[in-house]
């Protein structure tokens, strides 16, 4: 028996488009490597050591606005728990500017647009650790506790417009938003944390969206969005936009939120997207240590059905333990000849997860400014392009093997062809392209093999 799903252009939503974060990854030599930026920022064949990669054509690019020093000066407060690649340089120690600073990171961005991405957000995790309680820009001594001191919450808005607009005027980097939060609700921001962080109650951020506005506009920067809150579920970003007063929600003009939240049932995401109204959102960090693509490709699935967010956005592309599409080799272990954090700011490309070759499927074929449609099932996501009068669907089978009927009368009853690419999560096929398809008066039939994801991309097609 067939599974029809019926393609339904009512309700469409525009689409952003695909990104990653900088950060540890960026921060490290591999920040500096041409091959890596073609190949996550373009849409060429890239050799990355020995693999032949597909470019992944992300053109959004989340930078990590950094908060460490290590000048003689510096009373900086290490975690006995950090490494070297997760402490991201700030470009202000609290008595003067270091625009040299962060120089790997910096490098990719450049490296990004040049291949590429266009659409560019600067994130803080932590305020530079001068402005923090305890000057440990890993979190406060108790997790609960804010460790943005009260003193400097105009001075971190003012010192986050200072570099977006050192950005556009030195860099060639327009920021077009920013985020002064990562995760506040968490109670997981505390001293003895292995990466950087930072608490902020409710009044804070309120207090901090205000100034940043603020700062935005006396420095010029009228057009640059501020996103919050960055939660990490969508049950803590629905909990804190409907406790943000009204006029704090005024000067939000997009909220990120994290996927880490496991809702299979997509209970939080449809509770999330109905507390938010009109207001649009990004899916900005997802990761977890699965190698093969299917939790990431299911995780699309329900994130671009039930919380339609306008963007989606993976968080590591090169880490360690499974974590990224591509394996991280890093030197965590050398020890700090000076008794900092251990290692060091090299890195190296060990290998290709299949989940590479997952994202792959969504991200060369859904391109920004497409218009995202109701494809009838959770595991498919269909999307239309109207400039290019391409309709791609893309589905994601964990199950056995099963036959799927799309109705594609609500935008065409041409016969035509279907072009067809599948990755196989536990087989061999990486984005392999497959024989066509056939579609007969706007019917389209496809066998979709077990533990598959599986691409169909219709040309001419013209609601």
């Amino acid at each position: 028996m067939s599974d029809e799903r019926v393609i339904d252009p009512h309700g469409a939503y525009t689409w952003d488009g695909w990104g990653t974060c900088l950060s540890w990854w960026a921060n490290t030599e591999l920040g500096t490597r041409d091959d890596l930026a073609a190949a996550l920022f373009g849409l060429d064949t890239v050799e990355v050591g020995a693999a032949e990669l597909p470019g992944l054509g992300l053109n959004i690019v989340r930078y990590n606005l950094g908060a460490c020093t290590w000048t003689p000066e510096s009373a900086m407060v290490e975690s006995p728990a950090i490494v070297r690649r997760k402490q991201i340089e700030t470009f202000y120690d609290g008595a003067a500017w270091n625009w040299s600073a962060d120089a790997h990171q910096r490098t990719m961005l450049a490296k990004a647009r040049d291949a590429g991405a266009d659409v560019f957000e600067m994130f803080s995790v932590s305020p530079p650790w001068w402005m923090t309680v305890n000057g440990n820009p890993s979190g406060a001594e108790q997790g609960a506790q804010d460790n943005l001191e009260f003193q400097y919450q105009q001075a971190f808005a003012r010192f986050i417009a200072a570099v977006t607009r050192r950005a556009r005027d030195e860099w060639g980097i327009r920021f077009a938003s920013v985020e002064p939060f990562n995760e506040p609700s968490l109670n997981a921001w505390h001293a003895r944390q292995n990466q950087e962080g930072c608490h902020f109650t409710l009044g804070a951020q309120e207090a901090v969206i205000e100034y940043l506005r603020r700062a935005l506009d006396e420095h010029g920067l009228h057009d640059v969005l501020i996103a919050a809150s960055d939660e990490c579920h969508y049950t803590d970003a629905a909990d804190t936009w409907q406790k943000l007063t009204e006029s704090t929600r005024r000067l939000i003009d997009r909220v990120n939120v994290h996927a880490y939240e496991r809702d299979e049932d997509c209970r939080s995401r449809t509770r999330l997207r109905k507390t938010l109204g009109d207001t649009p959102v990004w899916q900005s960090e997802y990761s977890e240590g699965e190698p093969d693509g299917m939790s990431m490709a299911l995780s699309i699935s329900r994130d671009l059905r039930h919380l339609r967010p306008r963007a989606w956005v993976c968080w590591q592309p090169v880490e360690a333990l499974d974590w990224g599409l591509l394996d991280g080799v890093y030197d965590d272990q050398t020890p700090n000849p000076t008794g900092g954090a251990k290692g060091t700011l090299e890195g190296r490309v060990g290998g290709v997860n299949t989940k590479y070759h997952v994202l792959a499927q969504y991200t060369r074929h859904i391109r920004p400014g497409a218009r995202i449609l109701d494809s009838g099932h959770t595991n498919t996501v269909a999307a239309h392009d109207t400039k290019t009068r391409r309709l791609t669907l893309v589905t994601a089978n964990n199950g056995p093997q099963q036959t799927i009927t799309y109705n594609l009368r609500n935008l065409t009853e041409s016969t035509t062809t279907a072009h067809t690419w599948v990755t196989d999560t536990s087989g061999t096929r990486r984005y392999t392209r497959e024989p066509d398809t056939q579609v007969h008066a706007g019917i389209l039939t496809v066998l979709h093999p077990p533990n598959t994801v599986t691409t169909l991309e219709l040309n001419n097609i013209t609601p």
